[in-house]
């Protein structure tokens, strides 16, 4: 928990996609408490694209897609925050992971 005075500290979660209408929703989902949802989208043809755009939680960017390393780092100069969290689409934050998170980068000694 933040002490007294402490602003919380705010978070962006980070997500590249192609081609992950069968995941990115359970994904978006579980970083909710995330302050910002950023997914960058290598030009998927299966909705993906078209899905995010719809939804109120997140700001998707297209970016061609070189190679992981370019994509996650276009990806980071994207984000607004300090505090990142990246995941593929694929992947799911438990409820234990987000209050470990969240309490650890609240904690001013951490």
């Amino acid at each position: 928990m933040a002490e007294l005075g402490t602003p919380k500290q705010k978070i962006s979660a980070l997500i590249i996609t192609y081609n992950e209408m069968g995941y990115v929703e359970k994904c978006i989902d579980s970083v909710s408490f995330a302050d910002e949802i950023l997914v960058v989208d290598s030009y998927s043809t299966d909705g993906t694209y078209e899905f995010l755009l719809d939804h109120p939680k997140v700001r998707v960017i297209q970016n061609p897609f070189e190679n992981f390393t370019a994509q996650k780092s276009f990806t980071l100069k994207q984000a607004t925050n300090d505090w990142v969290l990246f995941l593929d689409a694929d992947e799911v934050v438990t409820e234990d992971l987000q209050q470990e998170i969240i309490s650890t980068i609240n904690n001013p000694k951490a």
